[in-house]
Order: C-alpha cells, then sequence, then structure tokens
C-alpha cells in the first residue's frame, strides 16, 4: 500500500496529489524518504500552483484526444485488442533534473560506444571471441548471425549503431540501471515526440516555467547524421523511412516521424534493387535512394541473402550495401548485441574495450550457455526471471510470457536441454511515480526509454525519453501487451532554453514544383481504393437508409411499389440473398427489417457495409503520411462510431448510425476536394470515387429497368434519391416524373457531378494529366479505353433511348448498360497494370533452414 506522507506535503503538492504515497521496496520519483517533494518536481510544483485537480483533468482529457485523433492511442486501427488497450499519456511527466541527467547522458554514451565497437569486432576480426572474451557459442548460435553480413558495412557507413536506445530503471537506492540495449532499429522516438507535442498543449506555461530542454536538437542531430551518410556526392539525396506495414505496431509513428523529419516514408514492396542501386518505385519511374532510415529487422531485409525464411524485402539490397551504393541506418546486422545474452559480458567487455568500468550498470543477467551461468540460474528459478537469450523482436514477448507460466521443474528442464537459449535475469523493483486516474493520484512503475544518435565521433543523447508507465514488475515486453500509459519526460535546464527548431534557416533557393509524379506506386494504389471504397460505403448507406425508411413506415412491406427495385439493388451488392427479390421465396427468408441491422453492422462479412468502412480505415492507415490530420480524423471518428447502440440494434438505430456515417464520409469529401492539392495522389483517389460512382449508377439503373415496364412514379424517386439527385430534378422539373429525364440527369447530363458523363469526363481529364505526368510509362490503352466509354455515354439519346424503353424495345438501352458494367472494370485493370506494380510473392528455389 502507498505510505501515507500526505502530512509533510506542500501545499502546492497536496492539492495535486493529494495523499500520494510511492510503493514499498521502490524509489520513488516524486518524493524522498521523508515525504518531501525532490528538487526537481519543487519546480514542477512551483509552475502548476494555480492548477486544482479539475482544470488538470480537463487539460488531461484534451491532450488524451489529441493522441488518439493522431492514431498514436491505437497502434493498429484494424485491432480489436488496440482499441480495448489503449496507448495513454499520463498527466503527470518524469521529472529529471539537469545534473542527474548528465550523468544519464555520460552513461549512455559510453555504452553506445562499447556496442559500437562490439558490434565492429563481431562482424569483423572476432577478437572477442579469439580472445576468450566472448564464448563462441554466443555468436554463432545467434539467430541474427549470418556470414552474409561480415564485412557487409560500407566505408560510407563508418558506425555500426547510428542510432541507440536503452530501457532504463531505477534500482531502490535511486541508481539508474540499464535493462535492455535497442540498436537494430529503436522505436519509440516518435512517441516521445507526439507526447511532448500533447503536453505542449496540455501545459505550456508550465513547461515554459520549467525551463524544459527541447527535443529538437535531437532530431537536428538525426537529419544531420542521415545527410553524412550518403555513400554518393549528390545535392540533394533522398532519404527514405522503410517501415514495416500498415498494421505494424509502430507504423503511425514511422508516419508522423516520416513528415516531421520530411523523408519519403516506404515499404519493402516499394523499393527495387537495379545494377546494385536502390530505387523507389514511383508513378514517374525509379527513383535512385541513397539512405535507408529503417524499421524492420535486419534478417527482414533480403530474402535473396538473409536465411530467415521471409519472403518480404528489398532482393539484392545487401549487395547494394556492399556496393557502397545505399547507406542503412542502423546498418543491417546492427541488432546482434541487443540480445539479453550480451548483458552478462558488458562489465567485462567495458574494462577490456574501453578501459574502463561501467558507468551506468546493466541489470545481472546470466547466460546459460555457460556452465557457471546456468548453475546460477537453475539455484536461483524462484527469485531470477528467465527469458529468451536471443531477441526476436517479433514473437519476443510471446516466448516470455510462455516462460513465465512454466513450472519450475519444466523450466528447469528446458534450461538444461538447450541451455543457450535461456539467460536469468535478477528482478528489479523500479521505481514509482504519480499517475493520473480519471481523478485519481497513484503510484506505478516507470521505465525509461532513452535515445541517442550519433554525432561526429561520439553521441547526442536526447534531453528527454519515452516513460512508460505500468501496474506490476513484469518485464516491460509483457505489460506493454496489456495497454499502458506513457508519460512525457522532462529534464530540467539550469538556465534559458534557446529556442530550436527544425525549419531550415538558410537562404537556399529551392525549386518550385507543382507536380508529385515521385509518388510511390504503391501509395498511389491504396489512395485509388481509398476513393473507391469511401464512394462504396457512402452509395450503400444512402441505399440502406433509402430502405429502411421504407421499412419502418406504416405502409404494409408488401404494398410498397419501389421495395423490390430497392431489394434487387442490395441484392445486386451482396446486402441480401437474392431470394429476397423473388417475392414468392421471400416469405420463406428472415423478415427483412430484422436480417438488415444485424448484416450492416457485420464485420467479418465480406462486403457489408461495417465490414467496407473497416477497409477504408485501414486504407487511411496505410496512407497516413498523405493524408491531413483533420481528413484522419474525420476517418478515425467515422469507423470509431459506426457501431450499433446495442446487439440488439433495430432498423431506428440503424438509420441514426447511417445518417452519421454519411456526415462522415460528406466532410472526408469536402475535405478532400478543398484542401489536397491537384497532384498525381489526388488524381488516383478521385480516379477511384469517379469509377465507383459510375459502376454504381450504372448498377442502380440496371435495377431500375429490370422489368420489362416503365418504372412507376415511386420507383423513380427512390432512384433519383439513391443516386443523390432528387433535390436537382424537382429543381429542373418539379414533381412531375418521367423516365427520360431520369436518364438524362444519372447517365448522360455532364453538369451533374452524380451523373455517369460526369465522372468519365474526369476520368478522361485525370488520364491525360497522369500521362503527363509520367512521359516514361509508355501507353496510352487507358487513354483509348475511356474515351470509349465517354464517346457511348456521349452517343446515347435519353428520349428516344426511354421512348424505345417504353414501347418494348429495352435492347439498346440495356445494352448500353451492359457496356458500362463490362468496360468499367477493363478501365479499372488497365490503370492498375500501367501503374500499380506487383510482383507478386517472392519464392525461395529451396528450403533454407532458419536455424542455421
Amino acid at each position: 500500500m502507498p505510505t501515507d506522507v500526505a502530512s509533510s506535503i506542500p501545499a502546492w503538492s497536496a492539492a495535486l496529489f493529494g495523499d500520494y504515497g510511492g510503493l514499498p521496496g521502490s524509489y520513488d520519483e516524486l518524493l524522498d524518504p521523508k515525504g518531501q517533494p525532490r528538487p526537481a518536481w519543487q519546480r514542477f510544483g512551483d509552475a502548476t500552483g494555480q492548477l486544482d485537480r479539475d482544470e488538470f483533468g480537463r487539460r488531461w482529457l484534451q491532450a488524451q484526444r489529441l493522441l488518439q485523433q493522431n492514431s498514436l492511442a491505437y497502434p493498429d486501427p484494424r485491432d480489436p485488442h488496440a482499441r480495448k488497450h489503449p496507448w495513454e499519456l499520463d498527466a503527470f511527466p518524469l521529472v529529471i533534473g539537469a545534473d542527474e541527467w548528465a550523468s544519464v547522458t555520460g552513461s549512455l554514451k559510453q555504452r553506445a560506444l562499447l556496442l559500437e565497437a562490439v558490434l565492429a569486432d563481431l562482424w569483423g576480426p572476432q577478437r572477442l571471441l579469439v580472445d576468450r572474451l566472448l564464448p563462441p557459442e554466443l555468436l554463432f548460435r545467434h539467430p541474427g548471425f549470418s556470414l552474409a553480413l561480415v564485412g557487409s558495412r560500407p566505408p560510407s557507413a563508418r558506425r555500426w549503431i547510428d542510432f541507440y536506445g536503452a530501457d532504463l530503471a531505477r534500482s531502490p537506492d535511486g541508481t539508474w540501471w540499464v535493462m535492455a540495449d535497442r540498436t537494430e532499429a529503436p522505436s519509440g522516438a516518435g512517441f516521445a515526440l507526439e507526447n511532448r507535442l500533447a503536453m505542449s498543449r496540455m501545459l505550456p506555461d508550465v513547461i515554459r516555467q520549467c525551463r524544459v530542454e527541447r527535443l529538437a536538437p535531437y532530431f537536428i542531430t538525426l537529419q544531420e547524421r542521415l545527410a553524412e551518410m550518403v555513400p554518393q556526392p549528390t545535392s540533394n539525396p533522398r532519404v527514405v523511412l522503410l517501415s514495416q506495414s500498415a498494421g505494424s505496431p509502430n507504423f503511425f509513428e514511422d508516419a508522423f516521424l516520416a513528415r516531421y523529419l520530411g523523408y519519403t516514408l516506404a515499404e519493402a514492396g516499394d523499393l527495387a534493387v537495379r545494377m546494385n542501386r536502390v530505387y523507389l518505385k514511383t508513378l514517374g519511374g525509379l527513383v535512385p535512394v541513397d539512405v535507408v532510415l529503417r524499421r524492420p529487422d535486419s534478417m527482414q531485409c533480403d530474402p535473396l541473402e538473409l536465411a530467415t525464411g521471409a519472403t518480404s524485402g528489398i532482393s539484392g539490397v545487401l549487395q547494394s550495401v556492399r556496393a557502397n551504393q545505399v547507406a542503412f541506418a542502423n546498418p543491417l546486422g546492427s541488432g546482434l548485441v541487443e540480445s539479453a545474452a550480451f548483458m552478462a559480458f558488458m562489465p567485462s567487455l567495458c574494462k577490456h574495450i574501453l578501459g574502463e568500468p561501467l558507468l551506468m550498470p546493466g541489470v545481472a543477467t546470466w547466460w546459460c550457455g555457460t556452465d557457471e551461468g546456468r548453475e546460477m540460474v537453475l539455484k536461483r528459478l524462484d527469485q531470477l526471471i528467465v527469458k529468451p537469450a536471443y531477441r526476436r523482436r517479433a514473437n519476443m514477448a510471446v516466448e516470455t510470457r510462455r516462460l513465465q507460466k512454466l513450472d519450475k521443474k519444466e523450466l528447469a528442464e528446458r534450461i538444461k536441454a538447450e541451455p543457450w537459449n535461456f539467460v536469468g535475469q535478477e528482478r528489479v523493483n523500479r521505481s514509482t511515480a504519480p499517475t493520473w486516474n480519471n481523478g485519481d493520484v497513484g503510484p506505478a512503475y516507470i521505465a525509461l526509454r532513452a535515445f541517442a544518435v550519433a554525432d561526429g565521433d561520439n553521441y547526442r543523447v536526447m534531453r528527454g525519453g519515452l516513460a512508460r508507465v505500468s501496474t506490476t514488475l513484469d518485464p516491460l515486453e509483457l505489460s506493454l501487451l496489456d495497454g499502458e500509459r506513457s508519460k512525457d519526460t522532462w529534464v530540467l535546464a539550469r538556465g534559458a532554453v534557446a529556442p530550436i527548431t527544425l525549419l531550415p534557416a538558410g537562404d537556399d533557393s529551392i525549386e518550385l514544383r507543382r507536380t508529385g509524379a515521385d509518388l510511390p506506386s504503391r501509395v498511389a494504389e491504396n489512395l485509388y481504393w481509398l476513393g473507391r471504397l469511401t464512394e462504396r460505403s457512402e452509395a450503400l448507406a444512402r441505399l440502406l437508409r433509402i430502405v429502411s425508411g421504407r421499412l419502418v413506415s406504416d405502409e404494409d412491406v408488401d404494398r410498397i411499389p419501389e421495395l423490390p427495385m430497392l431489394l434487387r439493388l442490395l441484392a445486386e451488392h451482396g446486402q441480401i440473398e437474392p431470394g429476397f427479390v423473388v417475392a414468392e421465396i421471400r416469405p420463406q427468408l428472415p423478415a427483412i427489417e430484422k436480417l438488415l441491422p444485424k448484416v450492416v453492422f457485420d464485420d467479418l462479412q465480406p462486403g457489408a457495409l461495417r465490414a467496407t468502412v473497416s477497409r477504408v480505415t485501414s486504407l487511411a492507415s496505410s496512407v497516413r503520411d498523405r493524408l491531413s490530420l483533420d481528413t484522419w480524423r474525420v476517418l478515425r471518428q467515422m469507423d470509431e462510431e459506426f457501431w450499433p447502440h446495442s446487439e440488439t440494434a433495430d432498423l431506428t438505430d440503424m438509420q441514426e448510425r447511417l445518417g452519421e456515417l454519411l456526415l462522415s464520409l460528406a466532410a472526408f469529401t469536402g475535405l478532400v476536394v478543398e484542401s489536397m492539392t491537384r497532384t498525381p495522389a489526388w488524381r488516383f483517389l478521385d480516379l477511384g470515387r469517379r469509377i465507383e460512382r459510375a459502376a454504381q449508377t450504372t448498377t442502380l439503373l440496371a435495377s431500375l429497368l429490370a422489368a420489362d415496364k416503365v418504372p412507376v412514379h415511386a420507383t423513380l424517386e427512390a432512384a433519383l434519391e439513391a443516386a443523390d439527385s432528387l433535390m436537382t430534378y424537382r429543381s429542373r422539373y418539379l414533381t412531375r416524373l418521367q423516365l427520360a429525364p431520369v436518364i438524362d440527369l444519372l447517365l448522360t447530363d455532364e453538369t451533374n457531378p452524380r451523373s455517369i458523363a460526369f465522372g468519365l469526363s474526369a476520368c478522361q481529364q485525370y488520364t491525360r494529366q497522369l500521362n503527363d505526368d509520367t512521359p516514361d510509362l509508355v501507353g496510352d490503352v487507358e487513354q483509348v479505353s475511356i474515351d470509349s466509354l465517354l464517346a457511348l455515354v456521349k452517343r446515347s439519346d435519353a428520349v428516344e433511348l426511354s421512348r424505345g424503353f417504353a414501347r418494348g424495345r429495352q435492347e439498346y438501352l440495356r445494352e448500353v448498360l451492359a457496356k458500362l458494367e463490362r468496360n468499367l472494370p477493363e478501365f479499372s485493370n488497365i490503370l492498375s497494370h500501367k501503374y500499380f506494380i506487383h510482383a507478386g510473392p517472392l519464392q525461395r528455389m529451396t528450403e533454407v533452414d532458419s536455424g542455421a
């Protein structure tokens, strides 16, 4: 239980923290053993003296909403687990004084230099193995060791560690300990920056009064480091941030950093190797890449040479690295030393390599691959945490949790069978700090991820970091799975804090540009399908609202003349069984009134509206760096809100949700139309919208004219309503509904944005502009295809078509619609083949043992 020290807390502290006390056996960040605020927190208290809990809570809610809107709180929008356990920003920062941080900085610089030297030896002369400072088994059993990487670092890289991260925690006496090293692709810097931006809005005056060090110098040094790594001299090097994929835990952090740093966000499929050079595949052709800031593990980067069995990655990239045509940060193979097994040897390595003791101790670790280490771990199984010796980022948490659940006898047998695969580590009673929980303040355990970037012959440490909060002392990789809060880390400056920004201050002129042909083909494809699916969602939502409006009326279902056409349209879109269209079969099926809400909100049914909305969010997340913040917020909110109020949702509930969905889609369309510059990105998104709308309208007209007789007044009105053209019709023709003006308005009228002719005209314009933007891409088959489609529509006479239909000559009108139904998908396929490059999944010619 927390210790009761309220009586000795100053007035400012009592107002915010109440009777807060730390947890027994742990160092408390806020209070010293006498219950008095520590010096760094005293400055925080002086700055927040005018804030009470209500005001503090209000500001925290605003900051949390900002993180949710930016999707930092839900790393994967498609993962229900992430929604239940969001990443939250705690209201209280972790406050650290200047003198203490200076000590941490020196320790981290030393550790980064040490790990750099170890990597240089293990991938080079391997003197540490020859001198028996490291057991050869430690290296050669390592799943991250590959002969293909030996000597692969090019001269331009200069270092094996460009970016370093360390997970830190305090022991009960206040000493900082290193719990883990991160040298592969340290994550979290983007989260730290996002937290700072949120806290700057929550407590701007407090941050200024506390004189909190800025994070910008770290990112400026990061940019400078990447610029130094360019293998071949160039005036404007291209840096690519290589992410794993949309849906990966760090994708939104990657998208955020790419926008903040001004780099291109790419996935492995966006890159290709030609003649030992790495290129970005864009609409305008292949664009050379100079530096890759990577997120994937080394063994996932080149399936051609790195024997992991993976089919992702960039084939041939390792040869490009050897040829000094591209630089990777961190270099491939840098993650070798972040496995826990190396922690056991760090003290002796530091003395041997640097000639000095470790400035910051690491958590006591024993590798079971040695006799001494194995005996120590087996004797102290009740006291130690047993973990995998080698870190595999994708499944580290799963393996650790599995070991935690084993009984001691079974765990001992596992260790004896494969001792090299396990380490034992001491349990660290991490320090505690106050956390905010809906107005209640209580203690929680703290861990801090600190970051360093190579700077000349040394390293620059970020003046801050990502503090993570947990209610248990489980290993960090386990506590993160259950959802966790983070804290902004405030390092207090000794004096005034100089204003620093990433915005360039130089006077170098920049060439004006009004195009964007360097758009990656994958991004273009995702934008295209984002346009199609948002339009599809709108069409389905409007149709379902029309149908539900008829079904909730007092009119008997069988007496609604337009219902057969509407049901036929629903069946065409896969929303209901075709049997509902047949009057004789319909009574044998479930009541449409009961069935429809279930179908609409079925997230697992392909083609259902709820599933379509989920696909919209997934696509939007994959192009997050191409969408404005407001545009993403609209889609995010739409996805969160389009769920039934209860499990027994009825038509009324469904109608309400459909109305909200249509408003969100209208907001998205408005932002896209008014905010996106008319680059290829815009053209592909709007191409998708126009093609989908033309296809939807074609299906609507085909369903309207499925019967041999002219549709009645109510059916024509329903069709106009479904096409969102009823008010336009009435403004021209008042209440007189006839087939000819309906066909004209929906098929041939180029002034109606909802007509097929209008959409095809826009597609014709976009294809011409895309051809101008991408002169290196030969062929104009798509231009011929869209020209013929538009000519077909323009030749159509609405009056003659309607007269012929009324006189029993339906063939020509149905032939026009049939050609549209057939040729619109063909036009879409032509666009795909020309602009969206798909090489298909990679396949190995022979199986490779991933454990070799």
